[in-house]
């Protein structure tokens, strides 16, 4: 929800590096276009919504990891409190703790952001700052298609027409409701954008046996996405499970100089990689939502499928289940590229670079500022 022009490689970074340290649950609209070969990136803003935690916790968490990561201008819009229709969220203490993002020793570990969310509806603002953003992009592309690109991995958009146009890319990486709402409020947006989703999973799931978190928090919203006719990125369990950060990459976030900023990450990690060795039984914890945003920055790191994907919604026993066509059978259209796998070493060194450009902007590394 930012204007001006991209700051290219370094708001990359940052980026990622916030996905990294925020670990789940919000949904990010980016404005992606590609002057030359270099992928630009500006974070349009933040919208948040109940996951795993209430809205009112994650909207404080957004806000603690922009400023944490050198990026408080970046506005911060509440969503959803609960679910489309069902009567509440399926909140995750177990997995990010009581605030949704716990230090190894329990509570925040970050400090308290200089303000507060934006006023207003999410579904409004996103809607604003997307339908400016997507005139400067046409403006750029001298009034049409052909500098942008819509996100697709092998350079196929599940669910769209097939041309070339400009679109922003909002990456949701939480329930998808705010998404929901957007697309049911201004279907125009519709033209406007691609979205590329963390959530999903082809066989076994995390909260449910063939559920994953996010989908099975808001099936209903997430059926609604899912039949919009949008160009659509899936990036399901099956890849977001081989990001695992493991002891050397640890090493490698720490570097031979740790800061504030760097022993902050870390600690976050820890965390995560404790609920997880406990519940799931993984000995290292993986990074779920980087994957997705990783995906809009450097697609060729991923083989993908354009393949039909419904959402389970009435069963009581799958209500939340990404129903994949992984053998073609459906008669129906296909609509959105699931990412089936992923270059985890090259991810990683996207991730790490990542990390360390956050880390020189960090205000918590007060003393050592750049």
């Amino acid at each position: 929800m930012s204007g001006g022009m991209p700051r290219l490689h370094r708001l990359c970074a940052e980026l990622i590096s916030f996905v990294i340290v925020y670990v789940h649950y919000h949904v990010f609209s980016v404005h992606r276009h590609r002057p030359g070969h270099s992928p630009a990136l500006a974070l349009l803003g933040v919208s948040t919504v109940a996951g795993n935690q209430t809205v009112e916790k994650v909207t404080d968490n957004a806000l603690r990891v922009l400023a944490a990561a050198g990026l408080p201008h970046v506005e911060v819009v509440a969503g959803a409190a609960k679910p489309l229709l069902r009567p509440a969220p399926l909140l995750c203490a177990e997995i990010h703790g009581e605030t949704g993002l716990d230090g190894p020793l329990g509570g925040p570990v970050l400090p308290p952001a200089p303000h507060g969310p934006l006023p207003g509806k999410a579904a409004v603002v996103m809607f604003e700052r997307i339908a400016a953003a997507h005139q400067r992009l046409k403006a750029a592309a001298g009034g049409g298609g052909g500098s942008g690109d819509c996100a697709s991995g092998g350079g196929t958009s599940g669910g769209g027409s097939g041309t070339e146009q400009p679109r922003v890319a909002l990456v949701a990486t939480a329930a998808l409701t705010n998404v929901a709402l957007l697309l049911a409020l201004y279907p125009e947006v519709k033209d406007m954008i691609e979205i590329v989703i963390m959530g999903g999973c082809l066989g076994v799931g995390n909260t449910g046996a063939v559920m994953e978190f996010n989908i099975q928090t808001d099936p209903e919203a997430a059926r609604i996405v899912f039949e919009a006719g949008v160009p659509l990125t899936m990036v399901p369990l099956e890849v977001t499970h081989t990001a695992l950060a493991t002891t050397s990459v640890l090493q490698r976030v720490k570097t031979h100089s740790p800061t504030p900023f760097l022993a902050l990450m870390v600690d976050l990690l820890m965390f995560f990689a404790d609920t997880y060795r406990t519940v799931f039984k993984f000995e290292d914890p993986p990074l779920h939502d980087p994957c997705a945003v990783a995906y809009v920055i450097a697609p060729q790191l991923f083989k993908t499928e354009l393949l039909r994907v419904d959402v389970e919604t009435s069963s009581s026993l799958s209500a939340g289940q990404t129903v994949v066509d992984i053998w073609h059978q459906s008669t129906q259209p296909k609509n959105c590229t699931v990412c089936m796998e992923m270059d985890v070493a090259r991810f990683w060194d996207l991730q790490i670079e990542a990390i360390h450009a956050a880390d020189r902007h960090s205000p918590l590394n007060s003393s050592t500022a750049q």
